[in-house]
């Protein structure tokens, strides 16, 4: 699949997150909870927004607390109120849409694709409620937008700048689910590596990657991820990255247990041996001396043994998409495909796709963060591998596939 630029770029939507609270009531026929925004926004309105969580739920400093970053912006600058639920099982989805219905909110946003055939259900039934999934592939229903990311293309930067900092010849990859969506990251993570060794004549081996699980439960099981770690590092990676939702902090325990082993001590000075590289959040901060060992939740400086992380701006995603219910132009996602999602319009589905929202490096919704903690560490030369690759991306002139390698 080429690598399409949409045909208007959208500014990034920023803002300072506020602090809520939050109110929380069990709802024993569903087994989740039911939380609203108790905060005063910056804005008024009276559109309230529901959102249902996937199992992995908030907390997981990765996907589903990216989803709830946009939320809380949206509530902020827009003046939303919002209710949530989370769901223990996947048995859980259909009740939680079903209540949200019932409180005649405005916009259901459910999170991550393990909801399609649930949201697909629903909003049949309920043509006039209006839907977004982040992750879905419920395509060509007026009343539901799927939140997309070119998640592949932020994975390649990633695979090329392990490959440019690796100084064993070996690094890795940790999946979560094994599912279409993370090898959609490992294959774009092949790519970079393969572009980068061409571009540097290295020959650096890229591990198989090895997955958490097969069901839902590998979203949330950081003991099998830093196994995992354990047995890559054993195998001589010392660059890993983990596309795995909550297991993902098991990387980063494994590494950072290594680094200290090794005789690492959080001098600025010198390296740590292994690097992890986070996923969805900017889970750079998990790797300083702050948050590892002294189990700060603010305050975090550098160094750390979290060389970046692979953002995915999924609470851009969110907060766009509510700020079209509230401006009044939802319907642009399915009216105008070729606006919001071209490469799904005239592409890979061989037919027209409508009510996508596709967002990709040219949007600033995927890539490295900026090395906040860890600049001292990065070389010449992976600054102009990811300097070069970036641009040849965006230009055209490399085209990072969605189902590259194995």
């Amino acid at each position: 699949m080429s690598l399409l630029s949409h045909s208007k770029k959208r500014a990034i939507a920023r803002g300072t997150l506020v602090a809520v609270v939050i109110v929380v009531i069990v709802i024993a026929a569903v087994g989740v909870y039911y939380a609203s925004t108790m905060s005063t926004p910056a804005t008024t309105s009276k559109l309230t927004i529901g959102v249902v969580y996937d199992t992995g739920g908030k907390g997981d400093k990765s996907f589903n607390d990216m989803a709830y970053a946009g939320l809380l912006n949206a509530n902020k600058t827009l003046g939303v109120n919002f209710i949530e639920l989370g769901s223990t099982s996947s048995s859980d989805y259909t009740p939680n849409i079903e209540v949200m219905v019932s409180r005649n909110v405005s916009l259901i946003i459910c999170v991550g694709f393990l909801m399609d055939t649930d949201v697909a259900t629903e909003a049949a039934k309920y043509p006039n409620q209006k839907f977004a999934q982040v992750d879905g592939d419920v395509y060509n229903m007026s009343n539901v937008v799927a939140i997309k990311f070119q998640e592949h293309v932020g994975s390649a930067l990633i695979g090329a700048l392990a490959v440019a900092m690796s100084k064993t010849n070996k690094i890795g990859m940790i999946g979560g689910m094994d599912v279409a969506i993370i090898h959609k990251f490992w294959h774009g993570f092949q790519a970079g590596a393969t572009w980068a060794n061409t571009y540097l004549g290295k020959n650096v081996q890229v591990l198989n990657i090895q997955y958490t699980g097969t069901t839902p439960a590998a979203w949330n099981a950081p003991d099998v991820a830093k196994s995992i770690a354990l047995t890559q590092y054993q195998q001589g990676a010392d660059i890993i990255y983990a596309a795995a939702g909550g297991s993902g902090t098991g990387l980063f325990d494994a590494t950072g247990t290594l680094d200290q082993q090794a005789g690492w001590n959080w001098t600025a000075g010198t390296a740590p041996s292994k690097f992890a590289i986070g996923v969805d959040a900017d889970q750079d901060y998990y790797g300083t001396y702050q948050y590892f060992v002294q189990h700060q939740s603010t305050g975090f400086q550098s160094p750390s043994f979290v060389l970046t992380s692979e953002i995915k701006r999924v609470d851009v995603g969110v907060y766009d998409v509510i700020n079209s219910v509230v401006a009044g132009n939802y319907s642009n996602f399915y009216n105008h495909p070729e606006v919001w999602a071209p490469s799904y319009w005239t592409g890979p589905t061989a037919t027209a796709t409508k009510g996508v929202f596709l967002l990709g490096l040219a949007q600033g919704a995927v890539g490295p963060t900026p090395f906040t903690y860890t600049s001292q560490y990065l070389t010449a030369t992976a600054k102009t591998v990811l300097d070069q690759l970036t641009k040849a991306i965006l230009n055209g002139s490399v085209v990072i596939p969605e189902n590259y390698g194995s």
